[in-house]
């Protein structure tokens, strides 16, 4: 399996950084344009995941390797993390029920009772199980809200190996209709630009992977020519630069649905690793982050719901107010903290909360998952095998 080190570590930047996003804190950082656009991010993880993905199998694919296991091989990477945070969010709503009858006085800041929503339903628990969450199937998110990327991605892998397998070196047409349909069908059909997850979703991931496959076969075809040009300190910075202004500026606008190719455009400047930003990237921190970048992603919404669930409490127990709040639009939303340093404070703690538990997810779930789906499909890979021999 071929790994871009500095890659894996913007893919866990990227993770922290849709983190920070979902919590709505009281602080001098929540209002910056930057960190208000980082769900963008989700996209830097659609593109990286079809360049690493076209880079590791696209070939293998072609030679036979066989979509069965190719698509086993992701469901292992995916599924027991999604599987295990879906558990622990019902687990809790159980909880909650339990917490109304055992101890009334002690409730969560909203009076809505558990699985009483539509995004608690009994049938949104099999969508999830299904991985079919975000193919339309509702009209909102549901649990853990990051995995609607998840659901989509799964059915992007299964897209994008019957395409290869089935139109080989014609393959080229679906990617450049995803890469020019993509954008268009959003920009027509999404109210919300490239924020689309739970209706438009899959669109929004196919049209990323396709820019990140395209990007690889560009990285393929011609590296060393383009490693005069792409590559280096000066090129690294300038795209960090042109990253930073682009989520800060075109995240609320239409514009959003141009991140793939930026996206694509940074991720091949990254994979020479040649420059000042790549020796950065490769050091211990950031490569960590990338490590349990997955886990990152699928454990903050979680971390963040108990972090409002203890604050709640602290009201109820002992009538300390942790919250303030603000008037968005004509909605009245709960900040954590009542000052600006409290937030502050509360995005450090959470972001420390979210990578120690994410340390232990990678370790326990994650790790462990994907490697016992692997040794299955190796395992009866190499049955396969002998019988095709013993045949022969």
């Amino acid at each position: 399996m071929e790994r871009f080190v500095v890659l894996d570590s913007w893919r866990g930047i990227a993770a922290c950084l849709v983190a920070l996003f979902h919590l709505d804190a009281y602080s001098h950082l929540y209002d910056v344009p930057f960190l208000r656009n980082s769900w963008l991010f989700v996209d830097f993880f659609f593109v990286l995941s079809g360049f690493v993905i076209a880079a590791n199998y696209q070939q293998r694919l072609l030679d036979g390797f066989g979509a069965g296991r190719f698509l086993l091989l992701r469901l292992g990477r995916l599924y027991p993390l999604h599987f295990a945070m879906l558990a622990l969010f019902v687990a809790f709503e159980l909880l909650k029920v339990l917490k109304r009858v055992l101890i009334p006085t002690l409730v969560s800041v909203s009076s809505i009772a558990p699985f009483s929503t539509p995004q608690e339903a009994p049938n949104t628990i099999v969508a999830n199980l299904l991985l079919v969450q975000s193919l339309h199937v509702f009209d909102f998110l549901t649990w853990n809200i990051p995995s609607w990327s998840i659901s989509t991605e799964f059915y992007t892998y299964v897209i994008f190996a019957v395409c290869l397998i089935g139109l080989r070196k014609h393959a080229w047409i679906a990617l450049l209709v995803a890469m020019i349909g993509g954008p268009a069908l959003i920009a027509a059909v999404s109210e919300r630009a490239m924020n689309t997850h739970y209706d438009w979703g899959i669109v929004r991931c196919i049209y990323g992977f396709a820019a990140g496959v395209l990007s690889w076969n560009i990285y393929e075809k011609w590296n060393e020519k383009l490693r005069k040009w792409l590559s280096g300190s000066i090129v690294e910075w300038a795209a960090l630069g042109l990253v930073v202004v682009f989520v800060s500026v075109a995240g609320a606008t239409t514009l959003s649905v141009a991140a793939p190719y930026l996206f694509a455009l940074v991720v091949l400047v990254f994979s020479f690793e040649a420059g000042s930003a790549s020796a950065i990237l490769r050091l211990r921190l950031p490569v960590f982050l990338g490590t349990i970048s997955y886990s990152i992603y699928m454990t903050h919404v979680f971390v963040e719901r108990r972090m409002f669930d203890a604050a709640g409490a602290l009201d109820k127990l002992w009538h300390i107010n942790p919250f303030t709040h603000r008037d968005i639009n004509g909605h009245d939303f709960y900040f954590l903290g009542t000052s600006l340093w409290h937030g502050d404070v509360a995005y450090l703690a959470y972001l420390a909360i979210v990578i120690a538990l994410s340390y232990f997810t990678y370790g326990w779930i994650e790790k462990p998952g994907r490697e016992w789906v692997r040794s299955r499909v190796q395992r009866r890979s190499g049955t396969v095998a002998s019988r095709e021999i013993a045949r022969a």
